[in-house]
C-alpha cells in the first residue's frame, strides 16, 4: 500500500507540460454610464507620485472588466476579469491586485485563472503570478505579463499575456 501511495504521489512531478499561452485585452473603465471599476474605499494622505493626482495610499477598487481578443471594445469578448486592487504603496502608484480571469468563450470556456501580484502602473511591463485555477487550469501556476496598451483619463486598456502551467496529474483529476 505504501508503494502505491508513493507512486501516485510523484505521478506528474517534473513532467509539467509546456506553458499554455493566453493573450487578451482587459478594458478597465472608471467612467461612463456603466463603469467596470469602482472605487469603494478612499485612501488617505497625499496623492502618490506619478498617479496624476488620483491615487492615494489605501484606495480600494473593485472590478468586473471585459476581456477581449483585440484592443477595441468591438473585439470578441472572451471573458471577464473580476477582483480588486488596493493601493499598497506610500510612494509609487503600486497596488496589490487579486483577480479571477473567467473565460467564457473559446477552448477554455468555463475555466478560470486566479492572478495576484504587485501592479506598479508606472512600469511599462508588470509581472503578476498565476496562483491557481479551475476547469482546464485546475492547480495552475504561471505568470501574467501585463502592459498598458492605452490610457485615456481614468480608463485603460491593458494587454495581458498569460503563461500557464498545468501538471498532467491535475488535468486528469
Amino acid at each position: 500500500m505504501a508503494t502505491v501511495f508513493f507512486a501516485s504521489a510523484v505521478d506528474g512531478v517534473g513532467t509539467q507540460n509546456a506553458p499554455k499561452h493566453l493573450h487578451f485585452y482587459m478594458h478597465d473603465g472608471y467612467t461612463g454610464p456603466k463603469p467596470t471599476s469602482v472605487l469603494v474605499v478612499n485612501g488617505t494622505g497625499q496623492p502618490l507620485k506619478g498617479s496624476g493626482g488620483g491615487a492615494r495610499f489605501g484606495d480600494t477598487v473593485v472590478m468586473d472588466d471585459r476581456l477581449t481578443e483585440g484592443p477595441t471594445l468591438a473585439s470578441r469578448v472572451v471573458g471577464r476579469a473580476q477582483g480588486f486592487s488596493v493601493t499598497a504603496s506610500q510612494g509609487d502608484p503600486a497596488m496589490i491586485l487579486a483577480m479571477n480571469v473567467l473565460l467564457t468563450d473559446g477552448p477554455y470556456n468555463g475555466s478560470s485563472l486566479t492572478v495576484m501580484g504587485r501592479n506598479d502602473i508606472a512600469m511599462p511591463e508588470r509581472e503578476l503570478t498565476v496562483v491557481g485555477g479551475t476547469g482546464a487550469f485546475r492547480m495552475a501556476t504561471g505568470y501574467v505579463l501585463w502592459k498598458t496598451a492605452s490610457w485615456r483619463g481614468r480608463n485603460a486598456v491593458l494587454e495581458l499575456d498569460a503563461y500557464v502551467y498545468v501538471s498532467p496529474a491535475a488535468a486528469r483529476a
